[in-house]
């Protein structure tokens, strides 16, 4: 292709340099046609940020009351588990489905 031609008729330094100033033209010729991305679109919203409080706000709740239960001895231990492996087991889950819901919020 184009790229090959230009190091083998010039050198790679050359077609490095093509290569930067093809991006350049390329990113200007996109805003020009209306494309863009700034810090907004990558920003999340005040009602992002509220629900993401409330969903860690329920982790925390959650995960203390295993730890409670933990420390009274009132865990009840998975199948082949010791309390403590249920405990972290149950703080794991309890992360990934926070991390999970307010993933599944941002393409919202």
């Amino acid at each position: 292709g184009l790229m090959f031609t230009l190091i083998r008729d010039h050198s790679p330094h050359f077609a490095a340099g093509f290569m930067s100033r093809l991006a350049k033209l390329s990113a200007r010729w996109i805003t020009n046609r209306g494309f863009s991305i700034g810090i907004n679109d990558v920003t999340p919203s005040s009602k992002l940020l509220d629900l993401k409080r409330q969903l860690v706000q329920a982790g925390y709740t959650q995960a203390d009351e295993y730890i409670e239960q933990f420390k009274e001895g009132k865990l009840q231990p998975q199948s082949g588990c010791t309390e403590e492996q249920t405990l972290e087991s149950q703080l794991l889950g309890i992360l990934s489905q926070i991390r999970e819901d307010a993933g599944s919020q941002c393409f919202k």
